[in-house]
């Protein structure tokens, strides 16, 4: 194997870690590398030899297009080319893309399909946009899909391109291929070249100078460096003089030396260059390096020092130890902090930077290093412009690390390496304790959550689902503010224009650092939210009693009527689950990123089952100061009834019957106090103490019975006193009684001597209060009998007021039937005939009538009463031929028409209706006319029923008319013809 052979398989295994850097291409405008035909007057190429002409016209053959593609064995120290062509084609010549293809394929184009050499008619059937590879068929196998093959664009030619442009975009390619070579080649030939112990390196008067101005080991950087630089300058200058060589390699020098350095010494040297020509290399490291002042060293020195304290800084705000704060208080930390550095990049660092550089290289002054440059071209070409490119170069690298670094302590801060969070699965839920975390991390939690209880379900005071988003966003607003800092041309060089835009690069939201952390980031917070809405969820359970109300629970405990021994044992549950909650729920639980704040509703949970508790005591206190106060009331009942002021003897002798009982009742009333003595004793295993008011009635209760019995020896005494009393007012009301018998009988024989009709209603009052005095002094003399009973006094006689009763029966109801017969009949013949009931008036005439009748027996001997009664059974049997008229009036078949017809007849100018008073009808003569009236009513009823049977018809033929309709619908439906 040769050397170039090793070489050249060295160089492709290292060729993805090292960048070449090419001489700039100039390029043409994309209008002159147009190669899409537009116009049928331009030639087109219909035929493959027509292609292979014109290729071969422009000194492009089939072996440098395919030379390359294939894996073959080629040497360095050869000129045989070892790099595909594709790799250096110009895509600004492309026209045909994915898109514009894609609805036209399949299509015939010609195409160079190795192993031939020569093009051939294809078929185009796909294409990769991505890689600019196209799938194509040959044309006698198009049918077959494995003879089909992926080939580069450069071996693919469409008919209706442009065969020039086509032939240039092939030579383009070829002409950047060759120059590549040549530089590989170059570069491969630099690194094989070693030197002898300093030859190549610094003299020592320059490492003396070099040494006294930076460490060890900056200045072996430096050092392998320039021994670089020389050893391709010494390349550069063997192979302009080495002609055997080079007639055998064409290798050219590339148009620059500064291409990228090796980073490791050559160890062996296979060429050296003549110690003659040191003068002359030393005279173009001065042209050029850039340290060949002091003062642009110095310059880079103090701009190397801020960057590193640009290093030093950081973006977020990640306290240590520190207690968790809020997602709120963390955001507005970290933007504040993010606001102040990224001011300071904006302004101060470059400020600083600009301000050191100024400061030393204005005192070089013309030159090389010109500050004051007003010359466009002159600056391009001067070191100031290497030297500002170098210091941007560090400045970016800076904040790259700046923003590597921060970004780096923010996500080690924020995901606290907890692999139970990692491995949880979305459908997890706690179904452990609540006080021990399966998801407790290494490191202490950033963000602190406080539970909380809502109307419907447990909510954490900040919403987790926010997190992810925005703790994304602070990061990345922060690696978008970066990006923000201008570069220090503009303010360093003030004579020369620039634009606007010019920012310093730092790292992309899509740099794969950064796409990383992103998902590392988000995925945690992710993971994380699964356990903690799971954990949340738990105290769902508690929603019922967070909400619940004292006052509405206590409602429904006295609604069921609960007994004292069963409020006791809710009472014990409420303390027990009270206990519960003090040792299930936790103070504060940490769940990966998170440190739970449960403590608040922990104490509002045991808060509300103390609020029950007391509710419940103080519901069973009150209810024992009822049944309390209901013996006390039945005590002061009983002190009452006793101690009632006497107002008669038979009031003493029921307070007398009445304290029999009451040892008895005392006795009742004891057993009860002595049950809710051991009720209270309830309050008191609760250590629950009893209002005073509630003590004193308690105890005032016990002592009730002999506050009683006390009671009861002074109302015996007092009672004594009252019965002598009583005693001498009954001889007083026996005095007063047999005077008012007197007085009412000798009333009472006046009275039944009047018999004047026409006094009837008088009569009737004064006969109904005579009887009321009469029952009176009855009752009255019944009750002083009773009292002599209990004086042991002999009865008082009655039967003088029962026979004075007896012998007034039949006058008082001689008046009183007659006045309200008179009123009845006023009232049936004043109101409106329309609300008048026969049935009434007809039970009204003959109850009237039998009750005068019964009368006739009873005043035989009194003429002139007799008289009276018979006056009014005349006047009752005068008024029942009215009953019949008003019978024939109130047919309900008689309409206007026919009143006005009975008006004519009697010649009544009134207008008769129902809606009159019968003594109208009175008035104009009805009882006259009752033959025409029968006729009228007669006449009315036959009108009705004629229009009954017209009616009747008429609804006949209606139901006729449907019927006949339905059949005709029928028909209609099942006729087949329409």
């Amino acid at each position: 194997m040769s050397f170039a052979t090793e070489a050249k398989r060295s160089l492709c295994r290292t060729r993805s870690k090292f960048t070449v850097r090419r001489a700039p291409i100039v390029r043409a405008r994309k209008c002159d590398k147009y190669q899409y035909v537009s116009t049928s007057a331009r030639s087109r190429i219909g035929k493959a030899g027509e292609l292979e002409a014109l290729l071969s016209q422009t000194g492009i053959n089939a072996s440098s297009i395919l030379h390359g593609t294939f894996d073959t064995d080629t040497e360095l120290n050869s000129n045989a080319t070892f790099l595909p062509l594709e790799t250096f084609d110009d895509w600004e010549y492309e026209w045909a893309s994915e898109m514009k293809m894609g609805p036209v394929l399949p299509v015939e184009a010609f195409a160079l399909l190795p192993p031939t050499v020569h093009w051939e008619k294809v078929l185009v059937v796909e294409c990769n946009g991505a890689n600019n590879r196209w799938k194509v068929a040959k044309m006698s196998d198009s049918s077959n899909q494995a003879a089909s093959e992926w080939i580069p664009r450069l071996q693919l030619y469409f008919p209706c391109e442009d065969p020039a442009m086509f032939a240039k975009r092939i030579s383009a390619a070829i002409e950047a291929r060759r120059k590549a070579e040549s530089r590989i080649r170059f570069l491969f030939l630099c690194k094989h070249i070693a030197t002898e112990d300093g030859y190549y390196g610094p003299d020592e008067q320059l490492q003396q100078r070099l040494l006294r101005r930076m460490t060890d080991e900056v200045y072996s950087i430096f050092r392998r460096i320039y021994q670089d630089f020389h050893v391709q300058l010494a390349v550069g200058e063997y192979l302009k003089h080495a002609s055997g060589y080079s007639k055998s390699l064409a290798i050219e020098c590339p148009p620059s030396v500064f291409g990228k350095m090796w980073r490791k010494q050559p160890e062996s040297c296979s060429t050296s260059v003549p110690r003659g020509q040191h003068g002359k290399l030393c005279d173009r490291l001065r042209r050029q390096t850039l340290l060949c002042h002091a003062n642009a060293f110095h310059g880079l020195r103090l701009v190397n020092h801020e960057c590193e304290l640009v290093r030093k800084l950081a973006l977020f705000v990640l306290p240590r130890d520190k207690p968790p704060v809020t997602l709120d208080e963390f955001e507005k930390q970290n933007r504040l902090q993010t606001d102040r550095v990224l001011k300071y990049l904006r302004n101060g660092w470059i400020e600083r930077t600009t301000m050191h550089l100024y400061r030393w290289l204005s005192r070089i002054g013309p030159g090389c290093y010109d500050i004051a440059v007003t010359e466009w071209p002159i600056y391009l070409l001067s070191k100031t412009r290497r030297l500002i490119e170098q210091v941007r170069l560090r400045m970016q690298d800076a904040l790259r690390d700046l923003c590597l670094g921060s970004t780096d302590s923010y996500l080690h801060h924020l995901v606290n390496d907890c692999r139970a969070i990692r491995e949880v699965d979305e459908a997890f839920s706690w179904d452990t304790n609540l006080i021990d975390s399966p998801f407790e991390p290494r490191r202490p939690p950033p963000f602190q959550l406080t539970l909380h209880m809502g109307p419907d379900c447990t909510y954490y005071s900040t919403d987790p689902e926010t997190f992810p988003s925005l703790l994304q966003d602070i990061m990345d607003e922060a690696i978008r503010g970066s990006h923000s800092a201008h570069t220090i041309e503009p303010s360093l060089i003030q004579s020369l224009l620039f634009a606007d835009n010019l920012y310093l690069s730092s790292v992309g939201l899509i740099d794969q650092a950064m796409v990383e952390r992103r998902d590392t980031l988000v995925s945690y917070y992710l993971k994380a939210l699964v356990p903690l809405r799971a954990y949340a969820a738990r105290y769902n359970a508690y929603g019922e009693l967070f909400h619940i109300n004292a006052k509405d629970f206590i409602e429904e405990v006295k609604a069921m009527d609960r007994t004292s021994s069963e409020i006791k044992e809710d009472i014990e549950i409420q303390i027990r689950m009270r206990e519960n909650l003090e040792h299930t729920v936790p103070l504060h639980i940490t769940i990966g990123p998170f440190s739970i704040n449960v403590q608040p509703l922990r104490d509002a949970l045991i808060q509300k089952r103390q609020e029950l508790t007391v509710a419940l005591l103080r519901m069973l206190t009150e209810k024992l100061r009822l049944k309390t106060a209901g013996v006390i009331a039945e005590y002061n009942g009983i002190i009452e009834r006793m101690c009632e002021k006497p107002v008669s003897i038979e009031h003493i002798y029921a307070v007398r019957a009445f304290m029999e009982g009451v040892p008895e009742v005392l006795g009742r009333l004891e057993d009860r106090m002595r049950g809710v003595l051991y009720e209270y004793e309830i309050l008191e295993g609760f250590w629950f103490a009893l209002p005073d008011a509630d003590f004193a009635q308690k105890w005032k209760a016990l002592g009730y019975p002999k506050t009683v019995l006390r009671q009861m020896t002074s109302v015996r005494e007092f009672h004594e006193s009252e019965i002598d009393r009583f005693r001498k007012q009954q001889f007083a009301d026996e005095a007063t009684f047999a005077a008012s018998v007197e007085d009412l009988n000798a009333y009472l024989a006046r009275f039944t001597t009047l018999y004047d009709v026409a006094k009837v209603s008088e009569l009737s009052v004064e006969v109904r209060r005579l009887w009321k005095t009469l029952q009176e002094l009855i009752e009255h003399g019944h009750v002083l009998n009773k009292r002599q009973t209990l004086f042991d006094l002999p009865p008082i006689g009655l039967h003088n007021l029962y026979d004075l009763r007896d012998n007034f029966r039949a006058y008082r109801d001689l008046w009183t039937v007659a006045a309200d017969y008179l009123k009845l009949e006023e009232t049936w013949i004043g109101n409106p005939l329309a609300s008048v009931d026969l049935e009434a008036v007809h039970r009204g005439l003959t109850n009237a009538h039998d009750r005068l009748k019964d009368l006739l027996g009873l005043f035989r001997d009194q003429p002139q009463l007799l008289a009276v009664v018979e006056h009014f059974i005349h006047t009752v049997e005068a008024f029942r031929p009215n009953l019949d008229v008003m019978e024939l009036l109130k047919c309900p078949h008689l309409d206007s028409i026919h009143f006005s017809q009975l008006a004519k007849d009697t010649c009544s100018k009134a207008k008769l209706s129902t809606d009159v008073g019968f003594d109208v009808f009175l008035e104009n003569g009805v009882r006259d006319h009752v033959d025409a009236l029968r006729a009228i009513v007669q006449l009315a009823e036959e009108q009705m029923e004629a229009r009954e049977l017209r009616a009747a018809e008429e609804e006949r033929l209606r139901l006729e008319r449907e019927a006949i309709q339905r059949a005709r619908d029928e028909r209609r439906r099942k006729r087949t013809d329409i």
